[in-house]
Parts: structure tokens; C-alpha cells; sequence
């Protein structure tokens, strides 16, 4: 395992995915840290006094060290601010510029890692002051910004970057998967969608049994999702919102079938209004709406996913699987 990693008390090379609207929040990352992984907070699109509480939220719950991932197109302004304020000892930035933040990262101690879809973007994000980077595949589910499958985009980076610590993300969900992500020269793993798929994970039971009861090739890569972060590629779960859309010939926004109208809303979340056909939001709890309707975030994992279990399950497994597949 990478060094930097080590200070972080990482005893299996594996961070649940901090999957944004709060999916992994404080009870999924508590769970995975206190099974020897990384736990890692998903806050993307929240506002920074709700960033600070489920920082000091899953401080309540474990004393293990743990990050927290913020997507840049959805801050408002301050998010980052307050993760280095609390000093978290991770913090992920996906899907932009990390040179604004790296200094002050560093002078407080943070250690600041860019999720990137190829190459090119990690050798931008290091050179800009990140320490490590993670690096997606295609495979991925939820907003993916690699085009090419995780195997392409972490052999590329690697070459690019030999001394610098990569983890791998996309596609992976059993031990078997994260062995060959190290032999290939990933120092540790980032997995989302398997997370998904526990008690712990903050969606709709009815979300999870879909993942459970889905394919691979039930997935699909589009950027149909938009309502709420325009032109970003997103894997999800075919439903009928994205059916209804392929059948009228995919047209663009504005004559989508269907545009406009209210599909559900968020209980218990002040920020949330009603939800239009095509948000961003899935169904996280308190999700009121049909999961048809609903962008169904899922990777090509959803394969080798078979039932939902606790997360710290999932890990002892995961290690358990990695031990025999590394023998």
C-alpha cells in the first residue's frame, strides 16, 4: 500500500466511493472505516453547513480517519472551505480545477486527491498540487467523466505517473476485481455502486433491490439525468423515463417526453423543490416518486451483486476474497 495511505490506519485497500446527496453518508463511511477500510463522505451538492454536519456526524461515530468527496460543479461556495477548516484527512474533488485548493490543503494537513477520467486530467491534477488521484473507468455508475474501460484509463495513468498513489474506480465488486486493480498497479480501490447495495447506504430499499436484481447490460451510459448538472455522462439503470426518451428517438432538452412535470420530491430536505422529469436527484430517503422516473445510478458492477448485507459484511468479504485471489 501506498505510504499515504498508511498514516490513515488503512488496513484493507478499499474506500467506499463518496457517492454524492449524501448516499454515503456518516453510518456507511463509520461502517467501512471501522471494518479497516476508508470510509468517505459523499456531500456533493450539499451547502457547506450541512458539509460541517456530517462531518462532525460521523465524528460522533467512529474515530477512524476518514475523507470526504465534494463534486465542483455542484458547490455553492464555502464546501471546501469547511473540510479544511475540520481538517478532514481526505479530501477528493471530482470533476475540476483542484489548483485552488491544493495549497491551502496542504498547509493544513489535508491530503487532497483528484477523481479524473483519464490520464491526461490525473497528470493536470498532480501537476496542479493533488497527491494522489483516483481514476475512473467507463464502468463506473453514477457521473463519469473516463471513456474508456478502468483497465485502459489505469494502465495509461500509471505510465504517466509511476511514484505518485492511483486508486481505481469503476466496475469493481469483488475481491477478485480489486487483485487485479493492484496487479495493475492501483495502490487501493474505490467502490460505489456494491455500497449501494447496504442497510447503511441512504436510498429507498426498493433502490437497492433494483441494483440487486440488475445486469450489466441493464445499465446505460447517457447524459439524460441533466436536471440539476447539465452534460455530464452518468451510467444508470435503463427505467421508463429512459425508455420513453430512446423510443422518441432521444431528442434533445426541451422535447424530451414528459419535460417539465413533477415527478417526486425529498422529505425532510428544506433545499430540495419538487423534482422535474430528468433530475439528477435518485431516490435517496425520503425519496417520494416512482423509481422509474428516477435516475438509478449503477455501474456494470450490479453483475456480481446478488443480495444487499451490511456494509461491514461486504468489506470482511471483500478482504477475505482479495487474501484468496492475492494467493
Amino acid at each position: 500500500m501506498s505510504t499515504w495511505l498508511d498514516p490513515l490506519g488503512v488496513r484493507v485497500p478499499i474506500l467506499n466511493a463518496g457517492m454524492g446527496l449524501g448516499i454515503a453518508g456518516p453510518a456507511l463511511a463509520a461502517a467501512v472505516s471501522e471494518a479497516g477500510g476508508l470510509g468517505v463522505l459523499g456531500l456533493g451538492a450539499y451547502p457547506p453547513e450541512q458539509v460541517r454536519a456530517q462531518i462532525h456526524a460521523y465524528r460522533r461515530m467512529s474515530r477512524h480517519p476518514f475523507g470526504v468527496n465534494l463534486i465542483l460543479p455542484m458547490t455553492r461556495g464555502g464546501e471546501v472551505e469547511v473540510c479544511l477548516d475540520e481538517r478532514v484527512p481526505l479530501l477528493v474533488l471530482f470533476w475540476g480545477d483542484v489548483a485552488p485548493y491544493t495549497r491551502d490543503a496542504a498547509a493544513r494537513g489535508v491530503r487532497l486527491v483528484a477523481q479524473v477520467g483519464n490520464a491526461e486530467q490525473a497528470v493536470e491534477a498532480v501537476e496542479a498540487g493533488a497527491v494522489g488521484v483516483i481514476v475512473q473507468g467507463r464502468e463506473a455508475g453514477g457521473h463519469v467523466r473516463a471513456t474508456e474501460p478502468l483497465a485502459e484509463t489505469l494502465r495509461a495513468t500509471r505510465a504517466e505517473l509511476p511514484a505518485i498513489p492511483v486508486l481505481a474506480a469503476g466496475g469493481i465488486a469483488d475481491g477478485a476485481g480489486v487483485a487485479e486493480a493492484l496487479a495493475a498497479g492501483a495502490d487501493a480501490v474505490s467502490i460505489g455502486t456494491r455500497f449501494v447495495a447496504t442497510p447503511e447506504a441512504c436510498v429507498l430499499s426498493s433502490y437497492r433491490d433494483r441494483i440487486v436484481e440488475s445486469k450489466a447490460s441493464d445499465t446505460v451510459m447517457t447524459t439524460l439525468f441533466d436536471q440539476g448538472w447539465p452534460d455530464a455522462a452518468h451510467r444508470v439503470l435503463r427505467n421508463r423515463a429512459f425508455t420513453e426518451w430512446e423510443a422518441a428517438g432521444r431528442p434533445a432538452p426541451g422535447g424530451r417526453p414528459g419535460e417539465g412535470r413533477t415527478i417526486g420530491s425529498v422529505d425532510g430536505d428544506e433545499d430540495s423543490p419538487p423534482l422535474p422529469r430528468y433530475s439528477v436527484v435518485p431516490p435517496v430517503r425520503g425519496y417520494r416518486g416512482d423509481l422509474e422516473e428516477a435516475a438509478l445510478y449503477a455501474g456494470e458492477s450490479c453483475d456480481r451483486i446478488h443480495r444487499v448485507e451490511p456494509a461491514r459484511a461486504v468489506l470482511d468479504r471483500l478482504a477475505a476474497e482479495l487474501r484468496a485471489a492475492m494467493a
